[in-house]
């Protein structure tokens, strides 16, 4: 009888490897940052600005951190053409700010204390189940100048 309804249903959007990669390496930013004392505020924060891939408030300082995540699948365990650390770019740091200034302004928290911080995620190919996280506290501010 379901069968009879299919044609229903939403098609589900199919993730490609590089979403499903950044999927990834988001989740494991969160890990990374909850078991360090943060709490994950957001996620995805998504306006016409720009985007905030994760935004977390230190403990016990109280800053909020609008965190870029960058992730990558290494094969062979070799280190790709381009890090990810290379891929926050001038142009990507500025939607970053708008993003994270559009996000104060709604929830009228401009005076909190607040930086930019950037992550990235290495998976191995072989065992991506113990990615490599780097964590890059204050990595640019708000002007998007890298610290």
């Amino acid at each position: 009888m379901t069968a009879l309804f299919d044609f229903l249903r939403r098609p589900t959007a199919k993730r490609t490897p590089r979403q499903a990669t950044g999927d990834a390496g988001e989740r494991a930013a969160a890990r990374f940052l909850k078991k360090r004392g943060y709490r994950i505020l957001a996620r995805n924060v998504t306006y016409r600005q720009g985007e905030v891939d994760l935004v977390a408030l230190e403990r016990p300082s109280g800053t909020l951190c609008f965190v870029e995540v960058r992730s990558r699948t290494l094969a062979d365990g070799k280190e790709p053409q381009v890090t990810p650390e290379e891929t926050v770019t001038p142009a990507k740091r500025r939607r970053v700010v708008s993003a994270a200034r559009k996000f104060l302004s709604q929830r009228r928290a401009a005076g909190r204390a607040m930086r930019f911080d950037v992550i990235t995620v290495r998976f191995a190919a072989a065992d991506p189940r113990d990615p490599d996280i780097r964590h890059y506290p204050a990595a640019f501010d708000a002007a998007g100048r890298t610290t």
